[in-house]
Order: structure tokens, then sequence, then C-alpha cells
């Protein structure tokens, strides 16, 4: 069985470099998309109310949900396997 995850076909500077991480962070139905997810992702965590909390973005690309993380009173670090995103 082949994985279908791109970085695991090919180096990720194939996939991942600073024309595709252009594309991604200019597409606003993409960052909409990003948005909600983040959303609905801090909801599922069910993080103490009125609590600010430390967390931690792993493949956070260009940052688009810590931005949520950060209007919500939380700090986070992100992670990222393309340096372009960051």
């Amino acid at each position: 069985m082949s994985s279908k995850r791109p970085e695991h076909r090919a180096p990720p500077e194939i996939f991942y470099n600073e024309e595709e991480a252009k594309k991604y962070t200019q597409n606003s139905r993409m960052i909409d998309i990003q948005l909600q997810m983040s959303e609905r992702a801090v909801e599922l965590l069910a993080l103490p109310e009125d609590t600010s909390c430390f967390l931690l973005d792993l493949g956070c690309g260009s940052g688009l949900s810590g931005s949520v993380l950060e209007d919500q009173g939380h700090v986070w670090v992100g992670v990222d396997i393309s340096k372009a995103m960051l």
C-alpha cells in the first residue's frame, strides 16, 4: 500500500515550496475553511474557560490556526515541514 501523502512520495521541498505556500496563503476559500476548522478544533479540545492555554500546532502552515488561538486568548507555538509556509 503506497502512501498518498506528498511528503512520503518525494522530498517536501517539491510539494511545499514558496510557490505552493503563496497559493495556500492567498486563496480566500482556503483561508475561510482553515479558520472554520481551527475554530472547531478548539471547540473539540474543550479547553478550560477563561484560562489561557499553551498549545502546540504541528503542521501549522502559515499560522492561520494560530490567529484563532490568539483571538481566544491562548499562546501557541507552530511547527511545519515547509520553511516556506512559516
